[in-house]
């Protein structure tokens, strides 16, 4: 039986758990590795949940800075063009609507960028559903640095032990994880027995309410 605690506030990842853009991100980095001969298997995989400049420092480090500008650009170019309500992970719209009824605390902690998460948040109607958003420009450190999730909490004045995470990918989980906060593992993008050994509960997405609600007790 799970232990029952004071859950006060609720925290998402962006990318996997509020929208589906693993597609549209898995073939940009995949040409993109493609394109400079970078022969690691999975990369799109590997780098998914990390931010754009820990990808470019950490993978391409040696790219003219006229290169790397190009890939922010067509990075930006995608972000702008991307209909986020076609994408929408089912049932999160209607978990937030009852997490704001209950009077939780609610923040997105993301690795994107403040301007990808003002045209997602504006295109679902969410502007102004949540007490802090978290994205790069916030942060030094992006995940699985648990910065983030330290700095939401901060804002929200609460402890670790009163944050459930709803995250998709393995960086974030271990963010998260590293935050000391309890973690749910969306099943977006990996598998839900994947997840279940690194996670506290797995949910394939928000559709099944009573279940998404079980992980607050």
């Amino acid at each position: 039986m799970k232990k029952s605690t004071n859950i006060s506030t609720v925290l998402f990842g962006l990318d996997g758990v509020i929208v589906d853009t693993g597609k549209a991100y898995d073939s940009f980095w995949t040409k993109v590795a493609e394109d400079n001969n970078l022969t690691i298997k999975n990369f799109s995989s590997i780098v998914k949940g990390m931010t754009f400049n820990s990808i470019i420092e950490l993978y391409f480090p040696l790219l003219p800075i006229e290169e790397k500008q190009a890939i922010r650009k067509a990075v930006q170019d995608m972000n702008q063009s991307l209909d986020y309500k076609e994408i929408l992970i089912p049932g999160v719209l209607d978990f937030i609507n009852y997490l704001r009824n209950k009077e939780y605390k609610i923040g997105v902690v993301t690795s994107s960028p403040s301007y990808k998460v003002k045209i997602v948040l504006e295109q679902l109607s969410l502007s102004d559903s949540f007490d802090t958003i978290i994205t790069s420009d916030s942060i030094k450190k992006g995940k699985p640095d648990p910065m983030g999730y330290v700095l939401a909490k901060t804002n929200l004045g609460v402890q670790s032990s009163e944050c459930v995470v709803f995250e998709d990918s393995f960086t974030g989980i271990k963010a998260a994880t590293y935050a000391f906060m309890r973690v749910i593992g969306v099943g977006t993008d990996l598998s839900e027995d994947y997840l279940k050994d690194y996670t506290f509960g797995v949910t394939k997405d928000f559709s099944d309410l009573e279940k998404v609600k079980s992980f607050l007790n």
